[in-house]
């Protein structure tokens, strides 16, 4: 039995379907992985559309797997019609989406796998392999005709050690690209990994220990039994990265994918930082909430490696973050976590401040708090800026669509893509405060409001910041890319990433 799973992610870092590939292959099953990279409201043409169901035609799976969020709906649609027209074999979804949004998914997909889907899949091929009809899988829900069948949700997976790593086997993947279908080259690698194109992308965790209510954690937490929040052991999490160094050896550094690496307890990082400095040490990159970054834990991970640290603020305006976002972190705690992080800036070279914007429930002096709270930072820092989306089910669209800011069945989520935030004064204000002086962002804060000052700060906009920086930014950054291309191999790995580093740009 042959299954092909699909992924619609726009990158290659694609965790879900390597982790229900991963397993199905431990178990003896043959499984392939086609990955179809994109923008998420990049809609292939419809000879695209063909050519990949041709190539999936002569694949002959006897089982395929889509795996999407929200952002990919409008794509899988498309994708699976024409898939459909093509093979006559069972389509199942899964993912965040489907988890969230069962019905809806259903109203294309045979079956949707929610929650956690390794050992679903895996009873599910085992079933079909067998030539049975799939029945009362747990967490599968299957349509037949008009009539959904509803099972029930399984316990999450307690012990992550038992799970495999994910699948990294080249020979197995295909991917989209330059207009045909083909192996996952180093060409194709590197153009779809975000960031740093020599890093691989991990986790050591599931769950979030946190319940933000923008967040799908705050709906995922609600479907399935169990702990929610589960970490690996130190041993299995760097075996697996000792794993892949040694599987690429042009390898530069990991980006920890966990909602927030720091929290844990004191022997979990004392043990992960000794064997990771003895069995990988290469630099890595990670994401923080500032009420778990303290210094004894900055200077552990500091030691091991640590090179780059994602903090999120997601609003300076403490009625936003409190009664909106419940990220109730008081502002003098931020500015500690950003201090300690400061302190470190020889050795943590990538310090990110993430932040939401286009909130209808901020007010314009809510979006200038964020704005004056950035502009107090001791720098060098940057700023990620997200457009806020209300995803389905998540405790804040429910907020939302009782408070009229949404519909119950919106479905603008589905063409809007969360970096491209709306043009107006004080998000590009927010852009600009990695590199303009706090005193001068102040400034423009203060008479914002006034014709002049509006005058003065889209003049420094786009005269310096837009025009003048962009040029010399592409100079360096075309002249750096020519240096690494030459001597990046003659390098140290943790001078390749600081090197890189160094070309960010928000």
């Amino acid at each position: 039995m042959k299954t092909l799973l699909i992924s619609t992610e726009n990158t290659l870092v694609c965790f879900g379907v390597r982790m229900v590939s991963a397993i199905l292959k431990h178990a003896g099953h043959r499984v392939d992985i086609l990955f179809l990279p994109g923008e998420f409201n990049q809609v292939e043409t419809r000879e695209e559309t063909r050519k990949i169901a041709r190539w999936i035609g002569g694949f002959e799976p006897d089982l395929i797997g889509f795996s999407l969020m929200s952002s990919h709906m409008v794509r899988t649609v498309n994708l699976h019609r024409a898939i459909r027209e093509t093979v006559q074999c069972p389509i199942i979804w899964g993912g965040i989406h489907p988890t969230l949004q069962p019905e809806e998914c259903l109203e294309y997909a045979d079956m949707v796998c929610m929650g956690e889907g390794e050992y679903p899949m895996l009873d599910l091929v085992g079933e079909l392999a067998a030539g049975k009809q799939p029945g009362n899988i747990p967490n599968i829900w299957l349509k037949t005709g008009k009539t959904i069948r509803r099972t029930p949700l399984r316990e999450r997976t307690a012990d992550l050690d038992e799970l495999p790593w994910p699948d990294h086997d080249a020979e197995t993947h295909h991917i989209h690209f330059n207009g045909g279908i083909g192996p996952v080259g180093e060409t194709a690698w590197r153009s779809f990994i975000p960031g740093f194109m020599e890093t691989h992308y991990v986790m050591s965790s599931r769950g979030c220990p946190h319940n933000c209510t923008y967040c799908c954690n705050s709906a995922l937490r609600k479907v399935g039994s169990g702990p929610y929040l589960r970490r690996r052991s130190p041993e299995h999490f760097v075996g697996e990265m000792e794993a892949l160094k040694a599987k690429f050896p042009d390898l530069k550094g990991f980006v920890f994918m966990d909602d927030s690496f720091f929290y844990g307890d004191r022997i979990w990082f004392e043990t992960f930082t000794e064997l990771y400095r003895n069995r990988v040490n290469l630099p890595f990159f990670c994401w923080a909430n500032p009420s778990a970054v303290t210094e004894p834990r900055i200077r552990l991970l500091a030691q091991a490696g640590l090179v780059g640290v994602h903090v999120g603020l997601e609003s300076g305006s403490e009625r936003i973050a409190s009664e909106i976002y419940r990220r109730d972190v008081p502002r003098e705690q931020f500015y500690q976590c950003m201090d300690i992080l400061h302190r470190y800036r020889n050795q943590i070279v990538d310090v990110r401040v993430d932040v939401i914007t286009d909130n209808p429930y901020e007010t314009p002096d809510d979006v200038a708090a964020t704005v004056e709270v950035l502009s107090r930072l001791k720098k060098p820092f940057w700023v990620g800026i997200v457009s806020l989306i209300f995803y389905p089910q998540t405790e804040l669209a429910e907020r939302a669509v009782r408070d009229g800011y949404i519909s119950g069945s919106d479905k603008d989520l589905y063409n809007r893509e969360f970096f491209h935030y709306q043009p107006t004064l004080l998000n590009r204000l927010m852009r600009t405060v990695p590199v303009t002086p706090g005193t001068l962002i102040r400034f423009f804060l203060k008479h914002r409001n006034v014709a002049w000052g509006r005058i003065l700060f889209y003049l420094y906009y786009f005269g310096y910041f837009i025009a003048v920086r962009r040029q010399i930014k592409s100079l360096r950054r075309k002249a750096t890319h020519l240096f690494l291309r030459f001597f990046g191999d003659r390098m140290d790995p943790n001078q390749v990433v600081i090197t890189r580093v160094a070309l960010i740009d928000f």
